[in-house]
């Protein structure tokens, strides 16, 4: 179960919906939830502009801004928590932005993040960056959050790749709750079908109320992925995350980015 839900604190616009959809997650597994708040260094500073030389009081003024910002989003934090959810706690870092995200979430079992824009800046950003490094899962949340009934019928994008066999265990707490669970296969371009039998007598074995659906190539899998989610009224995506480069992505689209900023759909990402 996800006991320990991660949410990280920043000055962004979608940070009330990642507390909300935290407290709504945190209701339905019966969680403790951590916001963290990471304030960087002095040297951290430095190291984001490595190329171009800034006077030392133009970095502690920024920092020292930093630290008024982190004392305003740890008190909405707790206003917050205080009247919505009452199992939850303020952790608040001083150093590297994604080391000590990455290093707080490997003692949690999930982390709520924001889904991004179709954006290279997104694409290829620190989340996206976190969903890679971190090794749990990660939500990531549209900008309108997440449904009261979220996980209540998920779809499986499976293609029997590592990423998508980590990403069914780790989405296990869901899909045990779920009323109904599709397994999609789509056969990728120039690959062999990937039959879902094996994968759903697995869950089927579980208790998990899942069937599968293969379906022949398609132009643009991640488009039908999403097309199909909106077809069955599903309410929360389980996929494998970046089972190509990136940058690659990127370049020539892929499933991982177009569901990453699809905003319509709560994603579980793992890698």
């Amino acid at each position: 179960m996800y006991k320990t839900i991660l949410i990280p604190i920043g000055s962004d616009e979608e940070v009330e919906t990642r507390i909300n959809s935290a407290i709504k997650l945190g209701e339905k597994f019966h969680s403790h939830i951590k916001g963290l708040h990471v304030v960087p260094t002095l040297k951290s500073l430095e190291h984001m502009t490595p190329y171009a030389y800034y006077p030392y009081e133009l970095y502690t003024q920024i920092w020292e801004t930093q630290k008024q910002k982190a004392f305003e989003q740890k008190k909405n934090f707790l206003d917050t928590m205080k009247k919505n959810y009452n199992d939850f706690e303020w952790c608040e870092e001083e150093g590297d932005f994604m080391r000590t995200l990455k290093l707080t979430s490997r003692s949690c079992n999930l982390t709520v993040i924001s889904q991004g824009e179709d954006t290279y800046t997104d694409v290829m950003g620190s989340m996206a960056r976190f969903m890679m490094e971190s090794s749990l899962p990660v939500l990531a949340v549209p900008a309108s959050g997440l449904e009261e009934n979220i996980g209540e019928k998920i779809l499986v994008a499976w293609d029997a790749s590592a990423e998508s066999a980590r990403a069914v265990q780790d989405a296990m707490p869901f899909l045990l709750e779920a009323k109904e669970v599709i397994v999609v296969s789509i056969t990728e371009s120039r690959k062999q079908p990937c039959p879902t039998d094996d994968i759903c007598t697995m869950l089927n074995r579980e208790g998990v109320k899942a069937i599968g659906l293969e379906e022949e190539e398609q132009f643009d899998r991640a488009a039908r992925l999403l097309t199909i989610a909106k077809e069955k009224d599903v309410n929360l995506i389980v996929a494998g995350a970046w089972g190509h480069k990136r940058l690659l992505e990127v370049i020539f689209g892929g499933v991982t980015k177009t569901l990453f900023t699809n905003q319509q759909i709560p994603i579980l990402f793992s890698h």
